[in-house]
């Protein structure tokens, strides 16, 4: 299931302007068994049904749901398979305590099967820039829990911002040119240098001979290709420039950080997600930028 962020901040501005660039961080990682985080807080406390998590869920049953965004959302919340609570953390590094008990909470639990965390009370995050480090950095563009808790995070903000750049980012499916014909993967990382190269896994082949493009499955493997090898993102017609699908999906009524077993990922069929995408393409162009953010700021 996807999910896009949270709304106590202000309406959606206009990018900043261009920031010097901020040395690397090094990335966080949990500490050893028996001791403490050196610097980290006990856990946070997390709040069911408050203001925050109220408009989280509003946001849910409106665009989610309601415009079907997520087809997989609605059985999973009418299993009541979706938790969504807010956590008191006033600092980022709080914040992860919180959304590491989270997860191991939802590691093999029958239900939920996905945890969507709120966290109003960063202000660090009111600033999308910062938010970003924090996601690409700490929590490695979403794979930082995939070891340990076997869970993926998904990131979303009032201010979402894609990548400006060829509109890819590490987590998105594409599909590429090789020798052995064009082949779908996921981004697992994208280089510094230039020109970029592209860290993907290839989890299938397209097959052109049908009357529609379809993608078989292959045997995931790992490549590494240049950035111009990319074809397309998967469910658009091309790579853009300014990727507007992707900012305004990420976009919800507060911060949100969304936990997603990968046990439940790998069981999604391909197909249906990619029909999912193309069809999400087409929500953003009937709305465009300034209905679908109308319809976040209605959600509280």
């Amino acid at each position: 299931m996807m999910l896009p962020t949270l709304r106590l901040w202000p309406a959606p501005r206009a990018p900043p302007a261009p920031r010097a660039p901020r040395a690397p961080r090094a990335p966080w990682a949990p500490p050893a068994a028996g001791r403490p985080a050196r610097g980290l807080c006990a856990r946070r406390a997390v709040v069911e049904g408050d203001e925050h998590t109220a408009a989280v869920q509003r946001w849910l049953g409106a665009v989610i749901i309601g415009m079907g965004i997520c087809p997989w959302a609605k059985p999973a919340g009418e299993a009541g398979g979706i938790r969504v609570v807010s956590s008191t953390a006033a600092k980022p590094r709080e914040a992860l305590v919180d959304l590491r008990a989270e997860a191991r909470r939802l590691r093999g639990a029958a239900s939920p099967v996905t945890t969507l965390l709120v966290c109003p009370a960063v202000e660090a995050w009111e600033d999308f820039e910062d938010f970003n480090d924090f996601r690409e950095n700490e929590l490695r563009n979403g794979e930082a829990l995939a070891e340990e808790f076997q869970c993926k995070v998904v990131c979303f903000h009032p201010c979402s911002q894609a990548s400006n750049s060829y509109g890819l980012q590490a987590g998105d499916e594409i599909l590429i040119q090789t020798k052995e014909g064009d082949l779908a993967g996921t981004i697992l990382e994208i280089s510094e240098t230039s020109p970029r190269e592209l860290t993907v896994q290839i989890f299938g082949q397209v097959d052109r001979g049908a009357a529609e493009m379809a993608i078989e499955p292959v045997a995931e493997r790992i490549c590494h290709v240049s950035e111009g090898d990319a074809l397309q993102l998967l469910g658009r017609e091309a790579l853009q420039d300014e990727d507007e699908c992707r900012s305004i999906l990420g976009r919800a009524p507060r911060v949100v950080l969304h936990l997603l077993r990968t046990e439940d990922l790998e069981v999604v069929d391909d197909k249906k997600a990619f029909e999912t995408l193309e069809r999400n393409e087409q929500v953003v162009e009937k709305l465009g930028l300034a209905g679908f953010d109308e319809l976040v700021k209605e959600c509280g």
